[in-house]
């Protein structure tokens, strides 16, 4: 059975990165042939279809990435037999056939709505920091004032002013949502909440390739994300798939983004727990996370997915 997994094609957008790794992991499936496309127009979308003729299609969908896709093309593919399924990104979304949500622990799961296992990179974790007297404390993600880096900075400094540290930030501009200028204005409110000598900020903006980006977080002795907290919405940022994929430490705050991972023990939040608590409890409150979502545990929620909406 031929399945599309449709995408964008802009490497500057998170949500681009989702689909990308969510298909190069469909595609190791050997129960069905899951086809990755990066499709930006109608036409590249009609070519496509009746080249591989698929039974299924997945789309990685939000309006402002994909806005080619009309409820027309839906209607069409459905009058063809089609099943469409759509990767829900936020509180919103209709007019598909099913819906696979991000949080692997979606409370509203029926015969609709299905949750995803988290899509993590098959990473071969290398010890390669020969700094031991410096803590090297990480983040990184588009620079976006929602993901408070300034906080992030800010207590570092508070609780760590007697350790030589070295805060590395890896702030890139999104495609859709351009962001020079607040990177520019997030890297002064991060010097200004630093007040320690032996407190050091070093900053890149270059985009990385997947391989680039995991190996920067491994080299931390800790990755910590923050993010603002939503009334609405259920949405799980991808920052947390590459820190986990390393194994490191990873410090979060109670953002409903990290929702996913924020129940472990001893905890993680830092509401709850000290930087330092957090680096020295090491990666084993997350060690039954990472194993719940191997490629192999993605591609059976995937799989069995598929088989309860054809009814195989």
């Amino acid at each position: 059975m031929n399945i599309f997994i449709v995408n964008n094609s802009e490497e500057n957008c998170g949500v681009h990165q989702y689909g990308k790794r969510f298909g190069n992991i469909a595609s190791k499936s050997k129960k069905y042939n899951f086809i990755y496309c990066e499709i930006n127009s109608e036409d590249e979308f009609i070519s496509k279809f009746n080249e591989y003729k698929p039974q299924a299609i997945i789309y990685n969908y939000l309006s402002g990435t994909m806005p080619w896709l009309s409820g027309g093309i839906v209607q069409t593919c459905r009058e063809h037999n089609v099943k469409q399924y759509t990767i829900v990104h936020n509180s919103h979304y209709h007019g598909f056939d099913y819906y696979l949500h991000q949080n692997p622990y979606h409370p509203h799961v029926d015969d609709r709505n299905f949750a995803l296992a988290r899509p993590l990179f098959d990473y071969k974790t290398t010890n390669s920091k020969t700094d031991n007297d410096t803590l090297h404390i990480g983040s990184f993600g588009f620079g976006l004032t929602c993901k408070y880096i300034d906080k992030i900075c800010k207590l570092v400094n508070e609780q760590l002013s007697y350790r030589k540290v070295q805060i590395n930030l890896h702030l890139t501009e999104a495609h859709f949502c351009p962001n020079a200028d607040t990177i520019i204005s997030i890297k002064q409110e991060c010097l200004n909440s630093i007040t320690h000598d032996n407190i050091k900020l070093n900053t890149t903006h270059n985009f990385l390739t997947n391989d680039e980006m995991l190996n920067f977080l491994a080299k931390n002795d800790l990755n910590i994300f923050f993010y603002e907290k939503y009334q609405h919405y259920n949405g799980i940022s991808s920052t947390i798939d590459y820190a986990l994929s390393v194994k490191k430490p990873i410090a979060i705050c109670k953002s409903n983004m990290f929702s996913h991972i924020w129940d472990v023990q001893p905890s993680i939040c830092v509401e709850n727990n000290s930087l330092i608590n957090i680096i020295n409890n090491g990666f084993s409150p997350l060690e039954e996370k990472y194993n719940s979502w191997t490629n192999e545990k993605f591609i059976y929620t995937l799989e069995t997915i598929i088989e309860k909406t054809f009814g195989d």
